[in-house]
């Protein structure tokens, strides 16, 4: 249970965790929740990891312009815990592609 509240807290510090390159597994958008969740997967020395992370959508955007930012394949930014490469997060820089839509 402290390693789960441990693993949440530490998300708010993600901007000065070391970053790696990832690449973009799965893009959805979930209609009834008003959010994108962008799987990714990236590679360290250590091994393989996954991740997902979800940005707030909006329904007049348009699915098109999303899928063409955010398309599967795409090398992103991620960050990762230096001490659990587990707990990860997409860069900011991201999510600055999407602003304007």
């Amino acid at each position: 249970m402290f390693s789960d509240l441990y693993d949440y807290v530490s998300l708010f510090f993600y901007r000065h965790w070391p970053s790696v390159e990832g690449e973009i597994t799965a893009v959805r958008i979930l209609g009834g929740s008003g959010r994108l969740l962008v799987e990714y997967s990236f590679s360290l020395a250590g091994g393989s990891y996954i991740g997902e992370s979800g940005y707030p959508w909006s329904v007049d955007t348009a699915v098109v312009n999303i899928h063409q930012r955010l398309s599967v394949g795409r090398s992103v930014t991620v960050r990762y815990r230096p001490d659990n490469p587990t707990v990860n997060k997409l860069d900011r820089s991201v999510w600055e592609d999407l602003e304007g839509l």
